[in-house]
């Protein structure tokens, strides 16, 4: 299914076709949490025969009330589009969050972005706020007779609350088996395959180095289990995420893969490497020959986990 997107600024009238049941949020990584406030909107939407929507800003609102530039996210805008498409979401409302929207008062919200969007009924979760300085709450919301609310209680998981932040906290702490359980749809960081220093050439372990296409939040460095995808094929790989400390410490932290059964050059490809297990973290060695008995190790342990 092709999923429309229809981009909403402020003060710019569009006439929608249809009557939405929207789901409404951040919606940042389409978490388990994201997932039901979806799941129910879409029981809904076929129940009463409308149409099913997703509303987001287009950016993280904390990027412009907090003057951002460097905001990590967890997922590219087409990785989003890709996911929504998937779980059957028909429309796409992006807004434009800038300084204007941000200074909307809770009502004029509603009206511009909901109301006027012939929304019938709106899916939230119990914490969505809105409106400027985030004054809009659920219960405003359910004083409108133009539409419906639908509120979703607290998602838990391990009695903790699922969050984007608890799933950018987990990446930092290398949790990407957890991180993986709570997205659904594995971690994965897409980028274009650039030239390194190709010391791993040199040791028997060549390497694709990516430069991400957005500002992904990059895990605990280390070695993880992964599975790279590249030109629509996937192949087990082993990755490294860090500074590599044993050749000459850069400072930028580096994501390069060595792919097994592969021997392709595919410098300027964009490729996905999905990262499924933490491996261990980064070391650094007193020589080269310890750096690749323990890489043979790593490389055993990760096609040992996938079962090759």
């Amino acid at each position: 299914m092709v999923m429309e997107v229809i981009h909403l600024r402020y003060d710019e009238k569009i006439e929608t076709k249809a009557d939405y049941v929207v789901a409404i949020g951040n919606f940042e990584g389409i978490h388990l949490g994201h997932r039901e406030v979806i799941k129910k909107a879409a029981r809904i939407a076929k129940d009463k025969d409308l149409q099913l929507a997703v509303m987001c800003f287009d950016i993280t609102p904390r990027q412009v009330v907090n003057d951002i530039n460097n905001y990590y996210v967890l997922r590219s805008f087409e990785q989003k589009k890709d996911i929504l498409a998937s779980l059957g979401v028909s429309t796409l409302f992006l807004i434009h969050f800038n300084k204007k929207i941000m200074d909307l008062t809770p009502d004029e919200f509603v009206q511009e972005m909901i109301i006027d969007k012939r929304v019938k009924y709106l899916v939230c979760g119990y914490d969505f706020m809105y409106g400027r300085n985030k004054t809009g709450n659920t219960t405003l919301l359910q004083q409108y007779s133009e539409f419906n609310t639908v509120i979703l209680p607290r998602y838990e998981y391990n009695q903790e609350k699922v969050s984007s932040t608890l799933i950018h906290e987990m990446l930092l702490h290398g949790e990407i088996e957890q991180v993986n359980r709570l997205l659904v749809q594995p971690y994965t960081i897409v980028g274009h395959v650039v030239k390194g220093n190709q010391k791993g050439r040199t040791i028997g372990f060549p390497t694709a180095n990516i430069v991400p296409i957005v500002n992904y939040r990059i895990p605990q460095t280390g070695v993880y289990a992964s599975i790279v995808k590249v030109k629509g094929k996937e192949y087990y790989a082993m990755t490294n995420i860090g500074h590599n400390p044993t050749f000459n410490f850069c400072s930028v932290t580096s994501i390069e893969s060595n792919i097994f059964s592969f021997n392709q050059e595919i410098y300027d490809e964009l490729i996905e490497v999905t990262l499924v297990k933490f491996c261990r973290r980064e070391k650094i060695f007193s020589d080269v020959e310890l750096l690749v008995k323990q890489l043979e190790y790593d490389r055993q342990e990760i096609k040992a986990f996938f079962e090759i």
